[in-house]
């Protein structure tokens, strides 16, 4: 029978199986901030969870025939779908991994193998605050961590900002019976054994390495949703550039060579395109075929 574990955690970072987390977070702000970081065995890049989130992951024995996360992600998708619905929230399922809201992510998932089992974790974002976890990225500059968080504040939604009023996670714990019952499952109730909370603590108490040898997920930055990632590079000469890709086209980008009027020339626009080449002749002249190449070498399309 698959298992359905529904959680509430205080606030923590979580990275992803293969993550080095010197590499990808600030150990002073976390220390300052009194913010733990634990290792999940899931894939996947660095997650933030906190009180305002109810965290759900699905565990698919062997014997339940589920042998892809794809297929997994359709099994479990109707469920989610319908706590939304339940609550005053339309929600769609893409990218086969995704949950979005009125333009915004509302949602995501990850999937792994943890032995005979495969798992799948996400959260419903109830009420989540998005500035510690920036603020606990690593960060190249002050300018990037503020973009991180203008991304993370127009990309991301929330329960409570798109509904207008916090639910709490105990309305929707409550809920979930039913509602996997209505989805066509069958529903045993429990609550984790003495042994299974004890593994849990002991998970939870194990330290990270942070001299770990491992470079960032994404390269020179971090990734914000499917298809979108913050990047920036500096180079020895003293310059340096900021990216935010979208979509296949610039969204935004900063750099020490022209001004911030001037970065805003290359939005919507794609690399290699016409109107790409035009405007960076026009901002760097004679050195926009440098600019190009630091261009490509900094933005980032996709994992």
């Amino acid at each position: 029978m698959p298992i359905l574990l529904l959680a509430q955690s205080d606030a923590h970072l979580s990275l992803g199986a293969a993550q080095g987390p010197g590499a990808e977070l600030d150990r002073q702000a976390c220390e300052r901030l009194d913010i733990p970081v634990l290792r999940r065995p899931l894939g996947g890049g660095v997650v933030w969870v906190d009180p305002g989130q109810l965290n759900y992951f699905f565990i698919f024995p062997a014997a339940a025939g589920v042998r892809r996360a794809p297929e997994l992600f359709a099994r479990v998708a109707p469920w989610v779908l319908a706590v939304h619905a339940h609550f005053g929230l339309e929600v769609e399922a893409r990218s086969g991994q995704d949950f979005w809201c009125r333009g915004r992510k509302i949602g995501g998932t990850g999937a792994a193998s943890i032995g005979h089992d495969l798992v799948l974790g996400g959260s419903f974002i109830l009420d989540a605050q998005w500035t510690s976890f920036a603020d606990c990225v690593a960060a190249p500059s002050a300018g990037f961590r503020t973009w991180l968080k203008v991304a993370l504040e127009e990309g991301l939604g929330s329960w409570s900002r798109l509904l207008g009023r916090v639910v709490g996670p105990e309305v929707v714990l409550d809920a979930c019976p039913a509602l996997l019952r209505a989805a066509g499952w069958d529903v045993v109730v429990s609550s984790p054994t003495e042994a299974e909370r004890c593994a849990m603590t002991q998970v939870e108490l194990e330290d990270v390495d942070w001299e770990q040898a491992v470079g960032r997920r994404v390269r020179a930055g971090i990734k914000l949703k499917a298809g979108a990632f913050l990047t920036e590079r500096h180079w020895p000469d003293g310059h340096w550039l900021r990216v935010w890709t979208e979509n296949g086209a610039f969204r935004r980008v900063a750099g020490s060579a022209w001004s911030a009027g001037q970065g805003g020339m290359l939005t919507g626009l794609q690399p290699g395109s016409a109107g790409f080449d035009e405007r960076l002749r026009e901002m760097a002249g004679a050195g926009a075929a440098l600019w190009g190449e630091r261009l490509s070498e900094t933005a980032v399309w996709t994992d």
